[in-house]
């Protein structure tokens, strides 16, 4: 079940770069490597652990492997990487602990590997089942590879299975999604993650799409598709708790829950992001200036920010509405104050518009709300929104 938000403990994210081949959709950092993550790269998470090691060890509670493919990870390796993390970190009782996993590398020895290792939650990137929108994501997994890995998965006996998939892709039409939501929600699966297509510049698929080789869904399309899922979705017994996020009754992503209710995170690995003692601190999108620093016994970071009593408010809100119990009111009403703006007319339009509501001292968005959550922060937030006076 999901665990309650400890605000004395930590996440950790383990940023797993590497990829047996690039997808033509994906901005995240990943290094293209058929052979598998190179030895050693292990060794240079825990030296990288190992800097945030004090004299009392720090509690955490949820861990999440990330990527790149976490999942091309060879259980003993992984089982070295948590052995060697238990002896860093004070772990709770009953840690979340979530591997992503592409289908095509799951395999029953592997999943028997990896819970033995201590994984808890597995989530799987299916993204479709529809020939035509997986190739247009340049996905290796068909859809009866993924249908396998998600039956194995649940068979395996983990506490937590959940899946990817993604709306608005190029190519997609309606009967694709409803047939992927179809079967998806036909097994005991507890998460799902719905993803709207961002296009990311530079990326195969951006420049496919520039070139007018293949066309987004109008904007209206894509709205029409995300309420879809949503009706479809909660009719299937999820519950609709984040922007892109569905889960059954305790099968919510408590990771991911720590992001966005304000608790602090330890990243590691390239690329990965860290919110901890009040900064933020940024590793380099560089494995050779990650692993440098790392084998010089240097903190990675290259990016570091400390969080004022002002961003701290923002970033309340900013993460707050993206879940579905919303905010504070009084952070809203703050943010507004301190922006010189009045916060009984400047949030009535937001209500009248049925974009939020107002429960007792909680403001939340609706679905509504979810759909135009870019749009309502940019409304919120201090300097964003355009004032005529």
């Amino acid at each position: 079940m999901t665990r309650a938000f400890n605000p004395a403990a930590v996440g950790l994210y383990i940023h797993v770069p590497y990829c047996a081949s690039l997808c033509g959709y994906c901005d995240f950092f990943r290094i293209e490597c058929e052979s598998g993550i190179p030895e050693g790269f292990e060794d240079l998470i825990l030296a990288e652990a190992r800097l945030y090691a004090e004299n009392a060890p720090l509690l955490l509670d949820t861990v999440f492997f990330g990527g790149g493919t976490p999942s091309l990870l060879q259980p003993e390796r992984l089982a070295k990487l948590m052995g060697g993390l238990r002896a860093v970190f004070q772990w709770a009782p009953s840690p979340e602990v979530t591997l992503e996993a592409n289908p095509e590398t799951i395999t029953v020895d592997r999943l028997a590997g990896w819970r033995a290792a201590g994984v808890t939650r597995l989530s799987v990137g299916v993204q479709s089942l529809s020939p035509a929108v997986l190739s247009s994501l340049e996905r290796r997994a068909t859809a009866e590879v993924a249908l396998r890995a998600l039956a194995l998965s649940v068979e395996a006996g983990y506490e937590h299975v959940s899946a990817d998939c993604m709306t608005a892709v190029p190519g997609q039409r309606t009967d694709d999604l409803q047939s992927t939501l179809d079967a998806l929600t036909a097994l005991p699966l507890d998460h799902l993650s719905v993803y709207s297509l961002e296009l990311h510049p530079r990326t195969r698929l951006w420049e496919s799409v520039l070139r007018g080789e293949r066309a987004l869904p109008e904007e209206d399309e894509a709205a029409d598709l995300y309420l879809w899922v949503h009706d479809h979705l909660l009719r299937a017994g999820f519950e609709h708790y984040e922007v892109s996020n569905f889960a059954r009754p305790g099968g919510r992503c408590s990771h991911n829950l720590r992001y966005w209710q304000g608790g602090e995170t330890i990243g590691l690995g390239p690329s990965a992001w860290s919110r901890f003692r009040g900064r933020l601190y940024g590793n380099p999108r560089s494995l050779t200036d990650w692993t440098h620093s790392i084998a010089r016994g240097e903190p990675a970071s290259d990016r570091c920010e400390t969080l004022t009593t002002e961003r701290e408010r923002e970033d309340r809100v900013i993460f707050g509405l993206r879940v579905s119990e919303g905010i504070a009111a009084a952070d809203a009403i703050g943010l507004l104050e301190e922006d010189g703006r009045e916060p009984g007319p400047t949030l009535q339009p937001l209500l009248d518009h049925g974009y939020a509501e107002l429960d007792g001292d909680r403001l939340r968005l609706t679905v509504q709300g979810f759909l135009m959550s870019n749009e309502v922060l940019t409304y919120l937030l201090p300097g964003k929104w355009p004032r005529h006076r």
